[in-house]
């Protein structure tokens, strides 16, 4: 069985590793883990872990930031969403995506989300994530994407967050 938690203090070394193969840019390990630790960004938002209740192992992990773009709508931002090499195209990052929108939609009724993707878009159209117009892309590498269950990337009024 698996659940979807909050990330706790002892977990954080296993979550930065998740990435290091991608984001560790030829970093000695433990050097990659000291930078995460000190990392103002991470320190910002909240980490969700995948587990298997089982084993406790941690199969997939993301942080979600409080994005203060409009008094109007609560918006987050989705980043960071890692699993460990020897454990992806296994669908445990897209549980963690869809558990931890459907987590934030019911308990703090936020239904506004943007993330940006390293990876192009084809992965998160699967979870209703939509480009937003090149016009307003800021990045050439990453792409921003939005999610809304209530509105559309047309009507929203702020600014698109810069990467988070």
């Amino acid at each position: 069985m698996k659940k979807i938690r909050e990330a706790t203090d002892k977990d954080m070394k296993v979550v930065y590793m998740m990435g290091y193969d991608v984001w560790g840019d030829r970093m000695l390990s433990q050097e990659y883990v000291t930078m995460c630790q000190g990392s103002s960004k991470y320190k910002k938002g909240k980490w969700y872990v995948l587990e298997e209740t089982d084993t406790k192992e941690l199969l997939s992990s993301l942080i979600v930031y409080e994005l203060n773009l409009s008094e109007d709508l609560l918006v987050r931002g989705i980043g960071s969403i890692a699993t460990p090499l020897h454990l992806r195209q296994k669908g445990y990052a897209s549980i963690l995506i869809e558990e931890v929108i459907n987590k934030l939609e019911q308990n703090i009724d936020c239904n506004n989300f943007f993330l940006y993707s390293d990876i192009g878009s084809d992965f998160y159209r699967r979870f209703n994530f939509i480009e937003i117009p090149s016009s307003k892309q800021k990045y050439k590498d990453s792409i921003c994407m939005y999610y809304s269950k209530e509105n559309d990337i047309e009507s929203i009024s702020f600014d698109i967050p810069d990467y988070f």
